[in-house]
């Protein structure tokens, strides 16, 4: 590491120049090639920023790191959840709704096995089970919330990043490769002519992200409804936590994560006819889950991620693996087809971009409105999972 970075830690205008620099291109990359759509944006934003602060261009701490995920972490779920209406997801997911929970079912199985297994070999293993609970119900939101709710050493979070990252990319193209497997589809019972839809131009990103119209008001109304939703979640977090200190109950139910969740999925339900017709709220919330992601990676010390990493990578490996095989094993058994098994399994690993990537890359363009909804699915229910299986394996283990 160098002593001296060639930014200032105080330089803050030139920091925030950089991530945010740095995050656009790397939202650029993963909508201009197929090779970075496949790897992610988040990825490679973490790799950009890891870069520059490991060859003195950035500092390795600084306030400004800070107040990215002290303040956008919060305010991008509510803005991810705007649409989050729990009757719209049931009824027009279907039978893919149950497939979803197999999956999800499957990372808890997977998280308390890993747990089990290299519970002397990690450092910190009920919080890092807890994390990747939620990263592999829903996303990378639900990653970053759990992960505020632990205290995990800033020499975790990077590698477990990489390694979740990693892993994520490698089940993606294990999924391609038995979407397209003649034996699995004989074995589901699908159909040859069933297999595909139509093929998409473009990499799978741009695609998922296309242009909209998107308003001036719409951006106002997106903002406000994110800062009232995370000023009464804080507030009444700080009163439950005061109320049952020390509690089980306590600790999930008064976690401000929990509560931003809650709270927003109730307002996308009860006025989901005014929400829905808000533009613009999910590109924002993304927009913020990338810069954090870029700001995670700058205090990363590149040897110490290197060393962490093979573990980690273990760790999430046998999460995914059990998720995958649950959901295979089981969806089997209930006769559930084999392309929304798979969706599926995408969505909980990686979240929507995720789930929407291989149907739109295997041509199931008719799964790509259920896998979007699925995938927010996994954002509601992605960060209490995350918060009660690490919070219970922490009484558990100790």
């Amino acid at each position: 590491m160098f002593n001296t970075p060639l930014i200032h830690p105080d330089n803050t205008w030139a920091l925030w120049a950089v991530i945010v620099t740095g995050t656009a291109l790397a939202i650029w990359l993963e909508q201009t090639y197929r090779w970075a759509a496949k790897i992610s944006g988040p990825f490679i934003a973490l790799l950009l920023a890891m870069l520059l602060s490991n060859t003195g261009v950035m500092p390795t701490e600084a306030k400004a790191y800070g107040v990215v995920s002290d303040y956008l972490v919060p305010l991008a779920i509510p803005l991810l959840l705007l649409r989050a209406n729990v009757f719209r997801i049931a009824k027009e997911t279907g039978p893919m709704f149950m497939a979803f929970h197999l999956s999800v079912l499957g990372t808890m199985l997977g998280a308390v096995f890993a747990t089990m297994v290299l519970h002397n070999q990690v450092e910190q293993v009920s919080e890092t089970a807890g994390i990747m609970t939620a990263s592999y119900t829903g996303g990378a939101v639900n990653f970053f919330a759990v992960r505020e709710a632990f205290t995990l050493s800033e020499n975790l979070v990077s590698p477990l990043l990489v390694a979740d990252n990693f892993i994520m990319a490698g089940v993606f193209l294990l999924l391609l490769a038995i979407g397209g497997n003649a034996t699995m589809k004989r074995w589901y019972g699908l159909s040859e002519e069933a297999t595909s839809d139509d093929s998409s131009d473009g990499t799978s990103a741009s695609v998922h992200w296309k242009p909209q119209p998107i308003s001036l008001l719409d951006l106002a109304k997106s903002f406000a409804i994110s800062l009232c939703v995370v000023a009464v979640a804080s507030t009444l977090g700080g009163w439950i936590r005061g109320t049952f200190p020390d509690s089980l109950l306590g600790t999930v139910l008064g976690n401000d994560f929990v509560l931003i969740t809650f709270l927003s999925v109730i307002l996308a339900t009860l006025f989901r006819r005014s929400l829905e017709k808000i533009n613009g709220a999910n590109e924002l919330g993304t927009l913020m889950l990338y810069i954090f992601l870029f700001a995670i990676g700058l205090p990363a010390d590149l040897l110490a991620v290197l060393g962490n990493v093979p573990m980690l990578f273990v760790f999430c490996l046998i999460i995914a693996v059990t998720n995958l095989l649950v959901t295979l094993i089981l969806g089997r058994l209930l006769h559930l087809d084999l392309r929304e098994l798979l969706v599926c399994v995408s969505a909980t690993l990686g979240g929507p971009p995720t789930a929407v990537a291989i149907a739109i890359t295997q041509g199931w363009k008719h799964l790509i409105v259920p896998a979007t909804l699925v995938g927010i699915w996994g954002y509601v229910i992605g960060t209490f999972l995350g918060v009660f299986i690490g919070e219970t394996l922490l009484r558990v283990l100790g």
